[in-house]
């Protein structure tokens, strides 16, 4: 047993001893709780006013009391209201038939069904659903009406604004993880694998200047790591539909414009630039390629949860959540998808993307002249 505790003393020194292992256990924990907290924040921000009142339009209202804690609004014709609830300015149109309050007093045999009209999309229009039918239906065992039993449609949001929701929900958090994946595949070998092998010390006897060097492997891996990229974003456009068995149409990819499709492309090829340059300061740090994606392997998780956090500050996010690294690209994807994107912000998030990467390759270049770094003495 004593031997046993030796080994394991030893150990304890090595990792305590051994400040990157230490950040690289806790870091994951930290940011996570870090994350959640402010998304925490944000749906308890976002949450429906107190005070709200539920607004809907109502046809043949029936003279049975009914407690609809509704703001009844007046349209000239059903089909206006239901325009106004796909819009967002009107939150529900019910429509009762003319027989219900002779069904809820006599009953009858075949139930009159009950027609509500909402909008998916918005959260008020769908709260107020919910509610409207739970007081419908409390404290009735066996109700002598239904409620949107028939093939009509009553969801009325448009499937460019429902797509676009769904798309900008998902988008930030896949994009991250399979451009993060796909930069660590190529990144640590690159580096870490040729200062494993030696050939680093020989490519960097020669003239070429070390600046160079590390703009050149930077560039390169972009490239690797790009196809894997954009190969990932259209195969989630054109896959969508199948994926989520009609929810949204067949023709998801055409709802979006060239102009769209070009700011995707900007952002995340700047994207690609942060990632794969930080990795490549990472993996210089490592000793071996196994070393370096145990060194990046935290880094991942915060790209992640970066995706995850922009998908719910992308609602209303000022410029200067924009101008924010990687955040920034987030939300202007975000944005993208939903049909709400400001050009200025994805400017300012390729721009601040850009000098993120710069930074790294001097940081990298310099430490290709650290004889300390670069050969672990």
């Amino acid at each position: 047993m004593k031997s046993v505790f030796t080994i394991v003393k030893k150990e304890f020194a090595r990792f305590f001893k051994d400040k990157r292992m230490v950040i690289t256990v806790l870091l994951p924990g930290l940011l996570i709780y870090a994350i959640y907290s402010l998304m925490g924040t944000f749906f308890a921000d976002s949450k429906t006013d107190e005070n709200y009142k539920y607004t809907a339009y109502v046809v043949n209202m029936p003279q049975t009391e009914l407690i609809l804690p509704l703001d009844i609004r007046d349209y000239a014709t059903a089909d206006e209201a239901k325009q106004a609830v796909t819009d967002g300015e009107l939150d529900l149109v019910i429509v009762f038939p003319d027989n219900f309050d002779s069904a809820i007093s006599e009953g009858v045999e075949n139930k009159p069904n009950v027609e509500i009209y909402y909008n998916s999309s918005e959260e008020k229009s769908i709260k107020s659903y919910f509610m409207v039918v739970m007081a419908m239906l409390e404290g009735v065992a066996d109700p002598t009406f239904s409620i949107n039993e028939s093939d009509q449609i009553f969801d009325l949001v448009e499937e460019r604004t429902a797509t676009g929701k769904l798309l900008s929900s998902l988008m930030p958090m896949l994009m991250f993880a399979l451009l993060a994946s796909g930069c660590m595949a190529v990144a640590p070998e690159s580096i870490a694998g040729e200062k494993e092998r030696g050939t680093m010390a020989t490519m960097l006897i020669t003239p070429v200047k070390r600046w160079q060097i590390a703009l050149g492997k930077i560039l390169s891996l972009t490239c690797f790591a790009l196809l894997s990229g954009v190969s990932s974003f259209l195969g989630v456009i054109l896959a969508l539909p199948k994926l989520m068995g009609g929810l949204v149409g067949s023709k998801t990819a055409a709802l979006y414009t060239a102009g769209d499709y070009f700011m995707i492309f900007g952002v995340i090829i700047s994207v690609v630039l942060v990632i794969i340059s930080a990795f490549s300061v990472l993996s210089a740090f490592a000793k071996s390629v196994k070393e370096a994606g145990t060194m990046i392997a935290p880094l991942m998780i915060v790209i992640i949860l970066l995706g995850v956090a922009s998908m719910f500050l992308s609602a209303g996010a000022s410029l200067g959540f924009y101008a924010i690294p990687l955040l920034g690209s987030g939300i202007a994807m975000s944005a993208i998808m939903s049909f709400t994107v400001s050009p200025i912000g994805v400017v300012l998030s390729v721009i601040s993307n850009l000098a993120v990467a710069a930074a790294f390759v001097v940081l990298l270049s310099f430490m290709f002249k650290s004889e300390k770094i670069m050969f672990n003495k």
